[in-house]
């Protein structure tokens, strides 16, 4: 049986790398944009700022919807509490920045700084977003798909 999730998920980039979380607890980690589920009743961009305050200690501003992703796991790969996700995606302004050091907030992941150029080439969920992150932040069209 298919459990499904809504998730808001940031996208902060600063000086051209990408604020991102890895899992620390599966068996095949990898990698995600941070802020996670939207509870019942809750507003996207609310679900956003209060995932980013838990994960990083950091208030975020969000600057503007970029898209949406519907994302299956594969069998045998998925998160620990869902297989089938739709990903809401903001661009997000925060004051944690490159030279800073990131706080280890939550023991399930690690916040890294990773380079733009380096997105194709990493496990990185949903797996859409590494040829659509790049169009997005470019200002293509928010197309969901």
């Amino acid at each position: 049986m298919s459990v499904i999730h809504c998730v808001s998920r940031a996208v902060i980039v600063d000086q051209g790398h990408l604020l991102l979380c890895k899992t620390l607890d599966l068996p095949k980690n990898f990698y995600f944009l941070p802020g996670g589920h939207i509870e019942p009743r809750e507003r996207a961009q609310d679900a956003l700022l209060r995932e980013l305050q838990e994960e990083t200690g950091k208030q975020g501003q969000i600057l503007r919807f970029l898209g949406c992703v519907e994302y299956l796991f594969e069998p045998g790969h998925s998160s620990i509490c869902h297989d089938h996700e739709y990903v809401f995606v903001f661009e997000v302004r925060s004051p944690l920045k490159l030279q800073d050091a990131i706080p280890k907030l939550e023991k399930h992941i690690e916040l890294l700084w990773m380079p733009l150029e380096k997105i194709g080439t990493i496990d990185l969920r949903a797996e859409p977003l590494r040829e659509l992150l790049p169009q997005w932040l470019k200002g293509g069209n928010a197309n969901a798909i």
